[in-house]
């Protein structure tokens, strides 16, 4: 029987959606009597997976290529996450020199936005290493069409595949309502420059509003005080409020109790809390670069372009929708994800494509 091995150097919190992409993907495998494990080097401390840790550059350990040295030669899958750490290239080297079969998720570490962030370094990384990397691996895995094109110019493989990520609607509670105390805005998700948070702090402040807020959910980093001196700055303090990490049922009733969930992000391979949000009943506010279909904007879903005059009318359209288009909006677009991207209907994609793989 064939045994997946997921090998990624990081699925803490701070990997965000890698981490939740992982972990629904290896529960789906065991519970399809499909033997699946996650080695990792940075993980939270419950977390029941094959850990290597290490502080070194490069997430640099030694000793994980003796433990992948050692896995069965005539069962083992690799499955990659990830480009540019020791922890992909080992897995690469050892299933190389093994005839171990691997395939390769960039989880869109390989889009031209992020390239060109470093070109150089990235360009030589190319050169020297992932090229060899890409060009043994079985299959490509890719997210959106998208990143699916991106990946074909940028390698010319034969055998990209494109699945998903998907939303496991059995771990989303069923007793949520649109009940809101307060009328908001919400993002969540790790503060980064490319998930458009200054360009949605931007447009909140020209709607010259106090009728509703926006709120922030997820770790605080450096960039975090770059949004913070920007609300600041436009006079928002009372308005954008920045709530740090939230999980479990709390996060979820300030999902379904939001007005929507506002994803302004310049580049995403369909961001998992689109998917969340939408299964919470909740509309979503997101741009076309997510990669979501384009049904998704007309299904209870708004999509637009990174760019603070589009946020700020999808923003003002949302603002004129009574209690019950907010409501159905919700449901109309839960249906859509639910067909369209949930484990439950789309899942044997990922049984169709190990089952590809020849060992």
């Amino acid at each position: 029987m064939k045994e997946i091995y997921h090998i990624a150097e990081n699925v803490s919190f701070e990997s965000g959606g890698v981490r939740t992409i992982l972990l629904l993907l290896n529960n789906y495998l065991n519970q399809n009597k499909i033997p699946s494990n996650i080695i990792t080097n940075l993980k939270e401390e419950a977390d029941n997976f094959i850990h290597f840790e290490t502080n070194k550059p490069w997430f640099y350990q030694k000793e994980i290529k003796s433990y992948l040295e050692n896995l069965s030669k005539n069962t083992s899958i690799f499955h990659l996450h990830g480009a540019y750490s020791y922890t992909q290239y080992v897995s690469s080297e050892v299933a190389i020199k093994n005839k171990i079969p691997y395939l390769l998720s960039p989880h869109g570490m390989l889009e031209p936005r992020v390239l060109a962030k470093n070109s150089l370094k990235k360009k030589l990384y190319l050169q020297l290493i992932l090229n060899k990397i890409i060009k043994n691996a079985q299959f490509l895995h890719c997210i959106t069409p998208i990143e699916k094109d991106s990946l074909y110019k940028l390698t010319q493989h034969k055998n990209i595949v494109e699945i998903p990520n998907l939303m496991d609607f059995s771990t989303i509670p069923t007793d949520l309502n649109y009940e809101p105390k307060e009328n908001y805005f919400l993002f969540i998700g790790r503060p980064d420059k490319i998930k458009g948070l200054e360009l949605l702090i931007n447009a909140l402040a020209s709607l010259n509003t106090k009728k509703v807020k926006l709120k922030i959910v997820g770790p605080e980093n450096d960039y975090t005080t770059t949004l913070k001196q920007l609300t600041n700055r436009l006079g928002l303090e009372n308005i954008v409020e920045f709530l740090g990490p939230i999980f479990n049922h709390e996060k979820y009733n300030l999902i379904a109790n939001a007005r929507a969930v506002v994803v302004p992000s310049y580049s995403e391979v369909i961001g998992m809390v689109n998917l969340e949000a939408s299964a919470c009943k909740t509309p979503v506010i997101t741009t076309h670069q997510t990669g979501l279909k384009t049904e998704f904007g007309s299904m209870g879903g708004i999509l637009i372009n990174p760019e603070i005059e589009e946020i700020k009318n999808a923003l003002q359209d949302s603002l004129q929708w009574n209690e019950l288009e907010r409501i159905e909006r919700g449901k109309s677009l839960q249906k859509f994800v639910f067909e369209n991207y949930s484990w439950e209907q789309k899942g044997n994609l990922w049984l169709e494509l190990y089952n590809k793989i020849s060992i």
